[in-house]
């Protein structure tokens, strides 16, 4: 059984209140000498300090379960953002399709905020590798204190570069690309990745897609196997009901594509 870990000053703590069934979560780095406002009350950030994770205290109207942030707690409600992400629920899907596992070297074509890259690197980590490349220098310098946030970082080398132009890793196990024009792309990183290696664009609009399909009819070097688009929708629970609370929200497309060899 693995040992507890206590919480010290300055710890990111996702708070759950729990009140019945219903649950309302709130997320904080906690100093001892703040104080947290919660829908059950004040939490004071001496009494959260040098408990372990997984605890639950008790507030004037409910209960406040101190947790341990998830990835995806990270980057919804820690991480930095100066740009459009890729979400968990597409980065999973993505991941599937790249067939990750521990020890792959992955490459990346869009840094930006460094969601995804997060995803890639969890699964690769720790004898794997992430190249992951942006023409923004401003795009790396968030990804890297994202990954420093989530304990990911030593398995990633952030570029400034423009995958369009090709890069110097040769025998890659996968790529994945978050650029406006994936299909410029294409024929730079058929060298770099292993045949039969997928590559996973991820395109936000119907126009973008249109416009790989034109590329893909034009070039012998790579197949399309297909496009998905992934929804999800959160419920709201208590314990007189269950019921969507929100229609899913449209993110992008998943575009699935493998390297081929032809004569």
């Amino acid at each position: 059984m693995e040992a507890s870990e206590i919480i010290r000053d300055g710890d990111l703590v996702v708070v759950a209140i729990v009140r019945d069934v219903s649950t309302r979560t709130y997320y904080f780095r906690i100093r001892s000498g703040n104080v947290y406002s919660t829908i059950a009350g004040i939490l004071r950030g001496s009494d959260v300090v040098g408990r372990v994770y997984g605890e639950c205290l008790e507030l004037v109207e409910g209960e406040a379960c101190l947790l341990k942030p998830t990835l995806r707690e990270l980057m919804e409600n820690f991480y930095e953002r100066i740009t459009q992400v890729v979400y968990p629920k597409d980065a999973g899907v993505i991941s599937f399709e790249l067939g990750l596992k521990p020890g792959m070297r992955v490459l990346e074509g869009g840094t930006g905020s460094g969601f995804l890259t997060s995803e890639l690197a969890r699964i690769v980590c720790p004898n794997g590798r992430v190249y992951s490349y942006d023409v923004r220098r401003e795009s790396l310098e968030v990804a890297d204190r994202n990954l420093r946030l989530s304990g990911l970082r030593d398995c990633v080398e952030l570029k400034l570069g423009d995958v369009r132009m090709g890069v110097e890793e040769r025998d890659l196990d996968a790529a994945v690309l978050d650029i406006p024009d994936p299909w410029e792309a294409l024929e730079p990183l058929w060298v770099s990745v292993k045949p039969a290696a997928p590559l996973v664009a991820f395109i936000p609009t119907l126009n973008q897609i249109i416009k790989l399909v034109e590329r893909l009819s034009k070039t012998k070097r790579w197949i399309l196997l297909k496009i998905v688009e992934v929804n999800e929708r959160d419920m709201d629970f208590s314990v007189e009901a269950v019921r969507p609370s929100r229609a899913s929200t449209f993110t992008g497309y998943i575009a699935v594509l493998r390297k081929v060899l032809r004569s």
